[in-house]
This record gives C-alpha cells, structure tokens and sequence, in this order.
C-alpha cells in the first residue's frame, strides 16, 4: 500500500513539475515575443526618422520608393533605399511574427 502510494506521489509531483516547466516555457516564450517586437518597433522608427532626415519631409510615407527618384543627391537616393528596404523588412517579419 505504501509503495503504490509513493508512486502515486511521485506520479502526482512529475505531472505537477511537467505543467510548472510548460508554464514557465510559455511565459518565456512571450516574453521573447514582445522583446522582440519592441526591437523591431525600435528599428522601425530609426529607419523612419533617417527616411524623414533624408527625405526632409514625411511625403515618401505615401509616396513610396518612387518619392526617392526625385532626391538630387545620389548618396540620398542610396540611403533612402537603404532605410526603406530595412521598413519594409521589418514589416514583413512583424507580419510572420
């Protein structure tokens, strides 16, 4: 009777270890989700405000790359497309994320 009982035991505190190890994987697992998100958001916006730097206005938000043709200054137009091509990275990697 006792041998079944500490087994029964031991059954009980396994299960319990296995929810408390896939608890803690979850909360983990959050948390690197939004740290990453917060990182991309960080990027994001450093890529927008060099854009804005570059650009001197907000207008290639709807625009586009095609705003960036207009740019005189060939060094501009290559990091315009530079920060550009880093937005639309992040976008796409927030969208599979």
């Amino acid at each position: 009777m006792k041998k079944k009982r500490d087994f029964l035991s031991k059954v009980a505190l396994d299960k319990y270890y296995s929810i408390f190890v896939l608890y803690v994987t979850i909360l983990m697992s959050i948390s690197k989700s939004k740290n990453l998100e917060r990182k991309l958001n960080n990027i994001a916006q450093e890529a927008t405000n060099e854009l804005n730097n570059v650009c001197g206005s907000s207008l290639w938000e709807s625009l586009g790359f095609v705003f960036f043709d207009q740019l005189e200054d060939p060094e501009k137009i290559a990091k315009a497309n530079f920060y550009y091509g880093q937005l639309q990275i992040i976008n796409e990697i927030k969208f599979f994320v």
